[in-house]
């Protein structure tokens, strides 16, 4: 009778809510569903609901890990036009996922945010800018985007049902949506105290 080969078990590989945010990456959020992340881990659904809320709360998580991998790479760049990028970088990332805008209200951010903060501050803060500048900045710049991408999806809900009398559609705006006017408004204030102090204003 041949003798039969031993089976080797080896030990499972221990799930966690890193390993689960992990997968969902490789998926994709284009892609993404919990039984494509469940599949991906070789689990069932069910067991990513002890770690996650939904499917929602796992794209909560994959954006938020994005941001924190979206690290500016250091080019040489002035502080303004790090500014410029995360600017673009935070109203790209509300755009594609708005639900997040609702889901910052009463909740503690994940460390991935934490490190991508303090990463950019770094960059301003080794052009010469003091670190309550580049914080205050930082914090204005945050506040215009997050409102400019509410507004934005409140300008594509009034393109629907802006009708006047006569029938005719109601134009909006252009600025309605749009951070880049208040942004350069920011960063020149904060050039002109910067020029005309210690710090270094130049462009």
């Amino acid at each position: 009778m041949p003798r039969q080969a031993k089976r080797t078990v080896g030990r499972p590989r221990r799930l966690t809510l890193e390993a689960i945010v992990d997968a969902a990456c490789e998926v994709g959020i284009a892609k993404l569903e919990m039984s494509l992340v469940a599949e991906r881990l070789n689990t069932g659904v069910a067991t990513l609901y002890g770690y996650v809320r939904g499917r929602d709360h796992l794209l909560e998580l994959v954006a938020q890990r994005l941001v924190g991998q979206a690290l500016i790479k250091d080019e040489g760049q002035s502080w303004q036009n790090i500014l410029r990028e995360h600017a673009t970088i935070t109203y790209r990332l509300f755009r594609s996922l708005p639900h997040l805008i609702t889901n910052l209200m009463g909740k503690e951010p994940e460390k991935h945010s934490f490190d991508y903060s303090r990463a950019v501050l770094a960059l301003i803060e080794s052009r010469g800018v003091p670190e309550t500048a580049a914080v205050n900045a930082y914090i204005e710049i945050n506040q215009v985007v997050i409102g400019a991408a509410i507004s934005m999806m409140r300008r594509e809900a009034l393109e629907n049902v802006s009708i006047d009398d006569e029938g005719r559609r109601v134009l909006l705006p252009e600025l309605l949506g749009d951070y880049r006017p208040t942004l350069e408004r920011i960063i020149a204030g904060y050039q002109a105290e910067l020029t005309t102090g210690d710090g270094d204003g130049t462009d």
